[in-house]
């Protein structure tokens, strides 16, 4: 399995302008990020910003650049990842990644663009 399509499958729901992941214990990229200290990797959350984002828009997108990354809390097996976008005046979103309650995991400042 591809990982953008491991990531699209944790996908649970969109509740207010929120995306709801699940991310299992069984998720791939865990295997090996890191052995018996298992975190799920930050190429991992830009692709939960990629598959959300596409969501929103109903066209399939991509991460076209980040300009800023902060990680304040590890995304650990089972957890439930909150994700939402707050666009910038400057065309790009801020991704804010939280857990189930409410304590935020991660933030990007991104921009995207359509996959044709």
């Amino acid at each position: 399995m591809l990982l953008n399509e491991a990531l699209s499958a944790c996908f649970v729901a969109q509740k207010d302008g929120r995306f709801l992941y699940h991310i299992p214990a069984d998720f791939p990229a865990f295997k090996g990020h890191f052995p018996g200290n298992p975190l799920l990797p930050a190429v991992c959350q830009m692709g939960l910003c990629a598959d959300a984002f596409s969501r929103q828009s109903g066209k399939k997108q991509e991460i076209a650049g980040v300009s800023r990354a902060k990680f304040m809390r590890p995304i650990l097996p089972n957890c439930q990842v909150n994700l939402s976008f707050i666009p910038r005046p400057d065309g790009q979103y801020l991704a804010e990644l939280t857990d189930e309650t409410g304590k935020k995991l991660s933030q990007l400042i991104c921009s995207f663009k359509e996959v044709l």
